[in-house]
């Protein structure tokens, strides 16, 4: 994990008792990846099929699976339950597994440390409990699905402590260092590729009190928030049929695996959705592959969900 003594934020939502560790449908998201085979016990299932379980727990938590993978990433940067000998991974603060949850007294401590399914489970569902505290800022009519709108879920996640307050008190810098500003550059680097920046909060020092010599969580002063950069939805929630366009220069495959015989489309393209999406086998492959059509239906093929959207006026970065 990057800052190893905060993770005892997330053990709010059990002091509010909004979980009973149950809640989740582990059997709902084994079965939503079972083409993947069977996770065998102290194994680290493949790249694929974890990514298939991290996005479809999102999902069903109606979280954007952007930000659990990332969360994920921030976590446990490989993506693993069990170390090279199968013996369960726990940090040095008692961070357990893929999701590193800490003081969850409110789960089976053995699941979470034996089945990866569960940990993945109980991290989401701790996420989503951040997200309906009331002391923590919105953004202005935005929901579930705007990626920006879980900023402070995602420091909750690790603290709402001085140390991840988004800028420097005594010099209104921005402080990348904090946790949820490491998440989110995550998610521009593994669900974008670095091709889209996600909207700035305008925060300003007077937003945030706190003394920064002290482990009293910060209170926040401005709880609604109103961007004036364009916000993102997930990409997860596409269905064939939706229109969607691409937001710079992107390849159309023939294949999910390979790129031989590749089409490229420039920005703007308009493209169709024709299917569900599917996954990449290489690690470095933290987004999806959507089947996807021109309007013409002239070029048919798959591509990569880091460069579509939903909306049809994209400015391409220079």
């Amino acid at each position: 994990m990057k800052i190893p003594l905060m993770k005892i934020g997330a053990l709010t939502c059990l002091t509010l008792g909004l979980f009973n560790g149950q809640a989740f449908a582990e059997s709902g998201i084994t079965n939503a990846c079972s083409s993947f085979g069977e996770i065998q016990p102290n194994e680290n299932p493949s790249h694929k099929q974890i990514n298939c379980l991290l996005t479809n727990a999102a999902i069903e938590a109606e979280i954007p699976p952007e930000v659990v993978k990332a969360v994920a990433t921030q976590e446990n940067g490989d993506w693993r339950q069990f170390n090279e000998d199968g013996k369960p991974i726990i940090s040095g603060d008692g961070g357990i597994g893929l999701m590193q949850l800490t003081n969850k007294s409110g789960y089976d401590q053995k699941k979470l440390e034996n089945d990866i399914v569960y940990n993945i489970g109980a991290g989401v569902e701790v996420l989503s409990g951040m997200y309906l505290r009331r002391d923590l800022p919105k953004i202005k009519d935005a929901g579930r699905r705007v990626i920006e709108n879980w900023y402070f879920p995602v420091m909750a996640y690790n603290g709402t402590k001085p140390v991840n307050s988004p800028l420097y008190q005594e010099n209104g810098q921005r402080n990348t260092n904090a946790y949820q500003e490491e998440v989110f550059a995550e998610i521009e680097n593994q669900s974008y590729l670095n091709d889209t920046k996600l909207a700035k909060y305008p925060f300003k020092t007077s937003d945030f009190q706190y003394d920064r010599d002290s482990t009293e969580n910060i209170i926040f002063t401005n709880l609604v928030y109103t961007l004036t950069e364009q916000t993102h939805d997930s990409v997860y929630w596409f269905k064939a049929g939706d229109k969607v366009v691409t937001t710079s220069s992107a390849n159309i495959r023939k294949e999910i695996s390979t790129t031989a015989g590749a089409v490229s489309v420039p920005p703007n393209t308009s493209l169709i959705i024709t299917g569900n999406f599917n996954y990449h086998e290489s690690k470095g492959n933290k987004f999806v592959f959507y089947p996807v059509q021109t309007e013409d239906g002239k070029i048919k093929g798959y591509v990569s969900s880091a460069y579509l959207s939903n909306r049809l006026s994209i400015v391409a970065p220079i």
